[in-house]
């Protein structure tokens, strides 16, 4: 094994999870940053971050601040003495003054083959443009928007079926490893950053409701990745009769022929016009009820055959 650091860790979901529990066994964290606790539920509770449970449970001491710009919680930062402040998904900007505490500075697990998907949402975007690959990558911060140089790469191959969930817990898997190896090497000198190229940048935009709405006039493989993106949470949908369907998920079939108007059901099973195929969904859910089967679904839910939704 290799050189025990001191570890301030930086997270807030789920993604940081595999992340933190590798950190935990194999060096020393000294803090955890995460979100402060927000009201949810019915009873508007205040409910901690699953990263600030995780903490708690190993007796970690938790920051909750909510800018790490004021010079009081910097200095609070450089008495910790971290080696390295490792950052997952944490949710607040790292200023240069941050960024120039520890020995070995501040390194990220990003979920996307920098520079493409840079930016708040790079899981969702990766699966709503189709791509067939992606990577798990440990990046060296600096003061831009997943800028930095990255330390390790991983590369990750996709398929028509993965979910935005399903790719989430695979890059928090590999991701929690690679930085392991990343931590091993910092200290031997051994980590070669490699500067990211400027040229083919995407950047994944924070996502809105509108983008849950489908849009039959697409390419019908874009059409079932946008299905696969909100899988099964929120969900994609389209209206009908004035109530919203959401598809959960759903096959395509390509047919570069097809003649209908993107989003005539074209039969009694709810396949759909799109652009260049069809949209066939096989698994269904309206508002307040439970996902279903898309012939389950119609038998208490017609939509017929000629409709354009």
């Amino acid at each position: 094994m290799g050189q025990k650091l001191r570890i301030v860790f930086m997270g807030t979901p789920g993604l940081a999870i595999p992340a933190l529990e590798s950190l935990l066994l194999k060096h020393e964290v000294v803090a955890v940053y995460t979100k402060a606790p927000k009201p949810a539920g019915r009873g508007q509770q205040e409910t901690l971050s699953v990263v600030h449970q995780m903490a708690l449970q190993h007796n970690v001491a938790v920051h909750t601040p909510r800018t790490l710009r004021l010079p009081e919680e910097q200095e609070v930062l450089k008495t910790l003495k971290p080696d390295v402040i490792v950052v997952v998904a944490y949710g607040l900007i790292l200023p240069q003054e941050v960024l120039d505490i520890p020995q070995y500075g501040c390194i990220n697990i990003h979920p996307s083959d920098l520079p493409r998907w840079r930016g708040a949402a790079p899981l969702h975007w990766t699966i709503l443009e189709g791509d067939r690959e992606t990577a798990v990558c440990i990046m060296q911060m600096d003061a831009g928007m997943d800028t930095g140089p990255v330390l390790l790469r991983q590369k990750v191959s996709l398929n028509d079926h993965i979910t935005t969930k399903e790719l989430h817990d695979h890059a928090a898997k590999l991701g929690a490893g690679l930085l392991i190896e990343v931590l091993r090497q910092l200290p031997r000198g051994k980590v070669q950053p490699v500067k990211q190229s400027e040229a083919n940048v995407t950047m994944a935009r924070k996502l809105v409701p509108a983008d849950e709405i489908l849009d039959f006039e697409r390419d019908v493989r874009l059409v079932q990745a946008q299905v696969r993106a909100f899988s099964p949470k929120p969900g994609s949908y389209f209206m009908y009769n004035g109530e919203i369907v959401k598809v959960i998920a759903a096959d395509y079939e390509l047919n570069h022929g097809l003649d209908a108007p993107a989003g005539t059901v074209l039969d009694e099973h709810l396949s759909i016009a799109c652009h260049n195929g069809v949209l066939k969904p096989t698994l269904l859910q309206r508002a307040g009820k439970k996902m279903i089967y898309t012939d389950a679904f119609l038998r208490g839910f017609t939509i017929p055959k000629g409709v354009k939704l």
